[in-house]
């Protein structure tokens, strides 16, 4: 089993590794967002401070070049760090994120300073939250984790809402509700979602409609918006675009531009991780562990809606949205796989 030590040593090696990387190879290939312009300070004539590009660039300015690379790793390993004692994996399942933290996407985005490794930070904190609810160390959040979630819910509130609901369903399942109860819970909750989904279709429309505007049509990776064309489209649209705005480049376009290959296949890898993992937390030798399964909805499929209408029209934005939040939510889904068995035999719903 890794020492702490060894696990620290591990990610900083690989985190200042990719750094190397994104700055001597990666950007010779593709811009690095929008790091190089927090740089320069591109965006402090905004001088808003509830404008996260403004703040970006506030610190780029402020740490300077080197400054903000440290800046940036020390605060992408604390989190990672923070998340992994929380989980207390064992050997097995460390190698195994230890691979997640090597995907290329995850290894560049993470490792310079962007929006990203802000998300990926609070993400940890928020997550490691759930474990210890979870795990009943704690029956709130502490004020550190609150810390995280109101930065995530600064940076990314569309992401922030998974967190808000497993810790909803948390909370419920460990009042001592029967299995049948959340299950009926569970039931009515998705229902609720749909009516009041058909009842603000027209105000949905109106926001597929804006968001294509926030991507340059000239980029030659930006996709065409002849998906969202009516009003149940959004909808509709949903069973092949969540994964396609989750993956990233397609296949037909890895194939016609060879440099998204790799992060085509880190696509295929993560949404196979997360399908498996999902469905080693729900069920268990045909059995339905309630809590995991209500997870997999408040807190996985959440944040994949709420990333699908981000990642859908480019895939390099796509790529670079989910490395903010890919590990913990690996993590997380890997956590409550393992913890299936205990749950059941232990929990009032089992």
């Amino acid at each position: 089993m890794y020492t702490s030590r060894q696990q620290l040593s591990g990610i900083c090696l690989i985190k200042i590794a990719y750094a190397f990387f994104a700055v001597l190879v990666f950007a010779r290939f593709t811009s690095l967002g929008d790091t190089g312009d927090y740089l320069n300070g591109e965006y402090l004539e905004r001088n808003n401070l509830a404008s996260t590009a403004y703040l970006m660039s506030l610190i780029g300015a402020a740490l300077g070049n080197i400054g903000s690379y440290v800046f940036s790793l020390i605060l992408s390993v604390w989190g990672m760090v923070y998340l992994l004692e929380k989980a207390e994996f064992s050997s097995g399942n460390i190698r195994l994120v230890f691979v997640l933290m090597m995907l290329p996407s995850f290894g560049v985005w993470t490792s310079i300073l962007s929006k990203e490794v802000f998300v990926l930070f609070s993400f940890c904190l928020c997550t490691g939250g759930l474990i210890d609810l979870l795990s009943q160390r704690r029956v709130f959040f502490s004020l550190f984790q609150l810390l995280g979630l109101a930065l995530l819910t600064f940076m990314k509130p569309h992401y922030s809402v998974c967190i808000y609901l497993s810790a909803l369903a948390i909370t419920i399942f460990r009042m001592g509700f029967r299995r049948e109860i959340l299950l009926a819970l569970l039931t009515i909750a998705l229902l609720c979602t749909v009516a009041v989904a058909i009842h603000y279709v027209d105000l949905i429309y109106e926001y597929t409609q804006i968001i294509p505007l926030h991507f340059s049509a000239n980029s030659s990776s930006t996709r065409t918006n002849d998906f969202w064309l009516n009003e149940y489209d959004f909808f509709t649209y949903l069973p092949t675009g969540l994964p396609v705005s989750f993956i990233g480049p397609t296949l037909f376009e890895a194939l016609a531009a060879p440099k998204m290959l790799p992060f085509f296949l880190e696509g295929i890898f993560l949404a196979g991780f997360v399908v498996f993992q999902c469905a080693r937390a729900a069920f268990h030798r045909g059995y339905i562990n309630v809590l995991s399964l209500t997870l997999v909805f408040t807190f996985t499929f959440a944040l994949l809606i709420a990333h699908y209408p981000f990642g859908l029209f480019n895939p390099g934005s796509a790529v670079r949205y989910r490395s903010g939040f890919i590990f913990p939510m690996c993590v997380f889904i890997l956590y409550i796989a393992e913890e299936n068995r205990r749950l059941l035999h232990t929990s009032p719903a089992g």
